[in-house]
């Protein structure tokens, strides 16, 4: 399937997921409102440990308006290989530790759990951290086997590209960090993703700089938000698991 023969929904030329992770209030408070006064939804990664299960009702609120609410683990494990997540992640929850017979435990207590917020059977996966292994450092176990087996895609490593739909890996798309970015930065590549008719996987954090560690200046998301609906006809924008959807029916 090369990229320039894709057929987007209604004529659109591109498609674009704007993804945010951590399941933090400011989502259905601040992030979800937005989207949708201008027309658009999102994906929304939240491990189990997190707002998520403190305020369910807003989370299903939020599911029933349109957005996505995808698998980002119950505890949120990174692989934190050569102690590079060791000043803020419990070695508890250092995916070196975990084995395959873990991983997929705590992945499926949290599709369990998401199924009664939202009441979906088929999910993606939000890769925590973006890491795509697990195990020791030595002998890492690649996650894409076991995604293939508890979900229809996962968002996977941060590439910095779009999604390669040529030879397109549902068990790692493929994604582009988004925080801490102006709204200029994204222009150039939105324009290329017009050009090549391709799709790209946006991943935020926070939206304005008290939401998380991790953000975007809330007038900048602002911005792309007011680009990408005034590009509504150009640009199909919709949650991962909607584009995957319409992919594998192609």
């Amino acid at each position: 399937m090369s990229q320039s023969r894709t057929q987007w929904p209604k004529g659109s030329r591109a498609a674009v997921s704007l993804t945010y992770d951590d399941g933090i209030p400011n989502h259905p408070q601040f992030v979800a409102p937005p989207l949708e006064a201008h027309g658009l939804r999102g994906t929304f990664y939240a491990p189990l440990k997190s707002d998520l299960m403190q305020n369910p009702l807003a989370w299903r609120a939020m599911a029933a308006r349109g957005h996505e609410l995808g698998n980002h683990s119950v505890f949120h494990p990174c692989w934190s290989v050569q102690g590079k997540y060791d000043s803020w992640l419990p070695d508890d929850f250092n995916l070196v530790h975990y084995d395959e017979e873990r991983w997929l435990d705590e992945i499926n207590t949290a599709n369990q759990a998401l199924a009664l917020v939202d009441g979906r059977s088929e999910r993606t996966f939000g890769n925590t951290c973006f890491d795509n292994y697990l195990g020791p450092e030595d002998e890492p176990v690649c996650l894409e086997p076991l995604i293939a087996q508890a979900f229809v895609a996962a968002r996977g490593e941060d590439t910095g590209r779009p999604v390669d739909l040529v030879k397109i890996n549902f068990n790692n798309l493929g994604t582009i960090w988004g925080d801490r970015r102006a709204f200029g930065d994204f222009t150039g590549e939105l324009q290329g993703l017009l050009d090549s008719g391709g799709w790209v996987i946006y991943t935020f954090h926070g939206v304005g700089e008290e939401a998380h560690q991790h953000h975007i200046n809330a007038g900048e998301h602002q911005r792309l938000l007011e680009f990408l609906r005034d590009s509504a006809k150009q640009i199909w924008t919709a949650p991962v698991i909607d584009v995957v959807t319409w992919l594998k029916k192609k």
